[in-house]
């Protein structure tokens, strides 16, 4: 009875030693969206109790890419996984440094971590790393007309550039944010999508508060990329017509107008005449004066 109290009390010690010789495993991922062709740090953190280190393994879903056991040399093993770039450098039994992801990437990326006591105890944590294209323009806004009166419907489109995932497009009047009539989503072969919203709005005089209506169209996704597109119209205008704009007596006073404008036409006319008429003189009276002086 004494025997068999011992060997329950050995076996609770062993199972106790290994269950706290390692804990707390957790995998920090800086950052986790990362943009296609960028570079993701992979830190693996633990607290060993005590117990020495047996190995550090590393995940892409259930494929093992890079492996540290410190007993071993090399110490480091690079397993081929397609997409997956380990720079050696800054890799250790820490963290790895993955470097040129590609969308095809984007998923559940673990570390396992192993003690080297009689139990091998191991543990493993899980992070979620997001690969994603962002678009490499503004959206672009178009309207159906270049101006609109007061009845009219505006009618407007906005379309995001190629990304991955689809960009949030939300389109405003005056800074106020409205509801789109359709939206829709185009994918293309290299995996991208573009998102296209179409809105309509009633115009109206009071869209005009200063003599302005803006619509605007705000793309964004995640905290990575925030651009817009902006259309501005002016106050609606008229043709003016003439019996608006005249004065009582308009008439006469057009007249007098014209009269005027007539009479600066000629006068140039008339002294430029004047100037060319030849000067003759009279010799008869020319004479009889001299003959009167001379006597």
């Amino acid at each position: 009875m004494i025997l068999r109290g011992i060997t329950v009390l050995t076996l609770l010690l062993f199972l106790f030693e290994g269950v706290t010789s390692l804990r707390d495993v957790r995998l920090l991922v800086e950052p986790t969206t990362v943009v296609r062709g960028g570079t993701a740090a992979l830190v693996c953190s633990r607290d060993m109790q005590g117990a020495p280190l047996y190995s550090v393994k590393w995940y892409r879903g259930n494929h093992e890419f890079y492996r540290y056991t410190p007993m071993e040399e090399p110490d480091t093993r690079v397993f081929g996984l397609p997409g997956i770039y380990v720079d050696m450098n800054r890799s250790n039994g820490t963290q790895v440094l993955l470097r040129r992801l590609e969308l095809g990437l984007a998923g559940n990326f673990s570390c396992e971590v192993t003690a080297d006591s009689p139990s091998f105890a191991t543990q493993i944590a899980t992070r979620f790393i997001d690969v994603i294209a962002l678009p490499t323009s503004t959206p672009v806004l178009v309207a159906d007309k270049d101006r609109y009166q007061p009845g009219e419907l505006l009618r407007a489109n906005c379309t995001s550039p190629p990304a991955r995932p689809p960009t949030n497009l939300t389109v405003y009047v005056n800074e106020e944010p409205i509801s789109a009539l359709e939206t829709s989503l185009l994918s293309s072969d290299s995996g991208l999508f573009t998102t296209r919203v179409k809105v309509e709005v009633p115009v109206t005089s009071r869209l005009f508060p200063s003599g302005r209506l803006r619509v605007a169209c705000y793309a964004s996704l995640y905290q990575l990329y925030n651009k817009s597109a902006k259309l501005d119209f002016l106050t609606p205008e008229t043709d003016p017509r003439p019996e608006r704009i005249t004065l009582n007596g308009g008439a006469s006073t057009c007249a007098s107008n014209q009269l005027l404008l007539l009479f600066l036409l000629i006068i140039p006319i008339m002294l430029k005449q004047h100037r060319q008429e030849p000067v003759t003189h009279d010799d008869d009276s020319e004479h009889n004066r001299i003959s009167l002086v001379g006597g």
